[in-house]
């Protein structure tokens, strides 16, 4: 491991970041522009950390798999599943069955199944690729608004935290992503506020009372950036100003927090909080008003905060957060673009399908499939994602959708749209979340209402029909009837098995629950409580009515 030191003090550090940063932007720009290069020193670099390690050679991979083309001949696309021999192994010897380097955490993912994965993290993959990604973002901020590295209260991070590890296997952590703890070796994530107190291990690990932390800690600072995976994240924090009113107010005039010695006390300001906050449509720019930017996921269901995080955050630019799981990372952003971002072509060997190849039954049953590469792909199609990464994990069929928005220089520019096999179908009609979403803007454009979050789920009945709510303002029942029919007509142009199974009776009309503009966003914030809560993701398909109940109780 490297024996560089580093200063974690916000001053000794800054300068260090920003210089990492910045070679990290200049090497990946570099890639972007010559992108076939890139792609074959990614695929090249795989087949070296792997070619020795047990599986490669069991299986024989070694000595067949040499170049792009024998890569895509002999390996298989492989689901996690398939994996998960390997994996258990991996974790007894803690390294050298899947690639050769040691693993050093396992990550945990949020669980679309139920069950948390486990993806090695090892110490080639974490210095090679993925610090280096999250130095370009970095570097993509900094660019953009410079100012953000002024002093050190000037960025509120919640994209990553730092917590004691609770879960281990076989002595090795088991950890989301999103935790920078413990820091690994010198070249593990170490941004200027690493040990700044908001961010230390210290913090409380219950999200309702880490978040009242945060607030407190930045409350009177020069704030320029709040960076987030989630937009939940950001709409919520003016809910935590508003459910923490009087206890905030008495921290800030005696220079307390959570009633403990903090700070000197501020009257002066106590009262302007206090001013501010009697306001029921106070913003957060009214609190930080040398507020800059925002980041956070833009795109697919996370672009349904759009409107609410116009309202909160004023005349304050949206940046976007890189598109990537546990898995890996797919896209990163390299300028303010919020809908579309190049292909990370340096931090993976990447692979696409048409989205209209039945791939799931494929790969299931092991059929050889004819992929695309990156120069390959045509814009406005959607594809499905595989990926192979350094760190064992080869032609991974990730089950995310994406779709090409355009190509620049040879690099394609995408965005996730959805995940492979997330719809509904009573008769065949197979609708899509993507589908629901795109029917549903044109609804409410043409109602003059604005977008809010909605959740859908199936209505068993003779005939069956969907469950949509949905956030609209002065939400009631006549609305709800008259955007319901529009809805029913926008799915029959979306989708024309629904409108042939509406046609024929199989299907009856959908149905529209309309509530309050806040009352989903209020519900899915309460779902994310505890450890991981950077993880919790909002989802508009559900398998039964339930959420109608858990939202409208609240």
């Amino acid at each position: 491991m490297s024996r560089k030191k580093l200063s974690l003090d916000w001053h000794g550090r800054k300068d260090e970041f920003l210089h990492e940063c910045m070679m990290a932007y200049e090497h990946y720009m570099t890639s972007l522009r010559q992108p076939k290069q890139a792609q074959l020193e990614v695929l090249q670099d795989i087949i070296s950390i792997s070619r020795n390690a047990l599986h490669w050679r069991e299986s024989g991979y070694s000595e067949s798999v040499t170049d792009e083309q024998s890569f895509r001949d002999h390996l298989p696309i492989m689901r996690y599943e398939d994996f998960e021999p390997y994996i258990e192994r991996e974790s007894q010897s803690k390294g050298g069955v899947l690639t050769c380097s040691p693993v050093m955490r396992w990550l945990k993912t949020s669980g679309t199944t139920g069950v948390p994965k486990k993806i090695p993290y090892t110490l080639h993959w974490l210095q090679s690729y993925r610090i280096p990604a999250m130095k370009v973002l970095w570097a993509t901020y900094i660019r953009a608004y410079p100012e953000i590295l002024d002093h050190p209260y000037a960025v509120l991070d919640t994209q990553t935290v730092r917590e004691d590890v609770q879960e281990h296997l076989q002595g090795v952590c088991h950890q989301a992503i999103s935790n920078r703890h413990p820091r690994i070796n010198a070249n593990d994530w170490c941004p200027p506020w690493y040990e700044e107190p908001w961010f230390v291990p210290e913090m409380p690990i219950a999200h309702d009372q880490k978040m009242y932390h945060r607030i407190r800690h930045f409350i009177g600072k020069r704030l320029h950036c709040i960076s987030a995976i989630n937009p939940s994240t950001l709409i919520s924090i003016k809910d935590y100003f508003s459910k923490f009113r009087e206890i905030l107010i008495k921290d800030v005039r005696n220079g307390t927090l959570e009633g403990a010695p903090f700070c000197a006390p501020d009257e002066p300001l106590a009262q302007e909080l206090e001013s501010i906050l009697a306001r029921p449509d106070f913003t957060l720019v009214d609190i930080w008003p040398q507020l800059k930017f925002i980041s956070c996921w833009l795109t697919a269901s996370a672009g349904l905060y759009g409107a609410k995080l116009n309202t909160i955050f004023p005349g304050v630019s949206k940046l976007p957060f890189m598109s990537c799981g546990s898995e890996g990372v797919t896209t990163i952003p390299v300028d303010n673009t919020a809908h579309s971002q190049p292909l990370a072509i340096n931090q993976a060997y990447f692979e696409f399908v048409p989205h209209n190849v039945a791939l799931r039954e494929l790969v299931e049953r092991r059929e050889q499939v004819e992929t695309l590469t990156f120069d390959q792909l045509q814009v406005g199609q959607d594809y499905h994602l595989i990926m192979s990464q350094g760190n064992g994990f080869y032609r991974l069929w990730t089950g995310d959708i994406y779709r090409i928005d355009q190509i620049v220089d040879g690099i394609p520019w995408l965005h996730f749209i959805r995940r492979d096999g997330v719809f509904h179908s009573f008769t065949g009609e197979k609708l899509t979340e993507t589908q629901i979403c795109e029917a549903l803007d044109r609804s409410l454009e043409l109602h003059g209402l604005s977008k809010g979050l909605f959740m859908c789920g199936p209505s068993w009945g003779e005939p069956p029909h969907y469950v949509v709510m949905v956030e609209v303002p002065a939400a009631d029942g006549q609305n709800a009837a008259k955007l319901a029919a529009t809805l029913d007509d926008q799915l029959k142009i979306e989708n024309i098995e629904y409108a042939s199974k509406r046609e024929s009776n199989r299907l009856a009309p959908i149905e529209v629950r309309a509530v309050d503009s806040n009352a989903i966003t209020h519900y899915v914030e309460s779902k994310r409580a505890g450890p991981n809560a950077n993880q919790y993701k909002y989802k508009p398909f559900q398998q039964n009515l339930d959420f109608i109940s858990a939202v409208t109780t609240r």
